[in-house]
């Protein structure tokens, strides 16, 4: 009598951007009816480029929607195109690519910020959220021509650019006309929330018959994903005060952040040296 021949499945090798850790070896068990069933966790190289969006090149959330020729886009670059497929012309931000979102829901991945020290391992679709807010990104220093990126940005700038940076008080600081920014810093106190941190007193255009200031944070949130409140005061040559009272938002960098809030400083406050004095309170 012929033996009943168990039956297996076979698992196929998995793409360049797939892996499946050593350490996380797949599992075989078998089913009721004697078939094997293969569990194997589904990790892709966080380096890989070929499963990201074609047009911000980031990360795929948890929607993937692709136009009648097949061509795919994240949900927030449809609304970026105004919905129109950036490479046929045709609609785009109505039909989603299911199958393509079934894998990417069980794809698991290391955040790219790994080599700074996050240990985080994330679903691939909650990805570009991590590593917005992820305590381990680096940040670039805002100064011409320095190339430096890393954890410590305040440790930097008092290092480096000790003699363009001011310390952030409730003293006044000189901001000329031309300055597009100045850097604040506040001194290190571990017992005290938000000191260390790095500022930018931005001094925008974009507005008539004068200039927009307003200030950001070049650094994570606060615990608890908190805000930082500040009140603005500036004086020139007018009488009178200007003042502002706003919440600082944290930008990991500064090309391409437009603030949303900020003080109108006419030009007849400019004077004629072309600069005011600005103070910053934090809190």
């Amino acid at each position: 009598m012929n033996k009943k021949s168990a039956k297996r499945t076979r698992v196929p090798p998995a793409p360049a951007s797939w892996s499946s850790p050593s350490k996380n070896p797949s599992t075989g068990r078998k089913g009721d009816d004697d078939e094997e069933v293969v569990e194997k966790n589904i990790w892709m190289d966080p380096d890989a480029q070929s499963v990201d969006c074609g047009i911000c090149f980031m990360p795929y959330e948890s929607e993937v929607f692709m136009c009648s020729n097949g061509h795919a886009a994240c949900g927030k670059c449809c609304l970026r195109i105004n919905r129109k497929c950036w490479c046929c012309d045709q609609s785009i931000g109505d039909i989603r690519c299911r199958p393509v979102e079934n894998i990417l829901a069980e794809m698991n991945t290391v955040c790219k910020f790994s080599k700074y020290g996050c240990a985080e391992v994330v679903k691939y679709v909650e990805k570009r959220r991590h590593e917005e807010t992820c305590p381990r990104a680096p940040y670039g220093c805002p100064i011409d021509a320095c190339s430096y990126v890393g954890l410590d940005l305040h440790a930097h700038l008092l290092d480096d650019h000790d003699d363009t940076v001011n310390f952030l008080r409730a003293t006044r600081v000189t901001l000329r006309k031309g300055d597009p920014f100045r850097v604040l810093v506040q001194k290190r106190n571990p017992d005290a929330t938000g000191l260390g941190s790095v500022f930018l007193l931005l001094n925008g255009g974009g507005v008539l018959a004068g200039r927009s200031l307003s200030l950001v944070c070049l650094g994570p949130r606060p615990e608890g994903n908190g805000e930082i409140s500040y009140k603005m005061e500036v004086r020139g040559c007018q009488p009178g005060e200007l003042s502002l009272a706003a919440t600082a938002p944290c930008i990991r960098e500064l090309e391409g952040f437009e603030a949303k809030k900020f003080l109108f400083v006419p030009d007849a406050d400019w004077g004629p040296f072309g600069s005011v004095a600005v103070s910053i309170r934090i809190g």
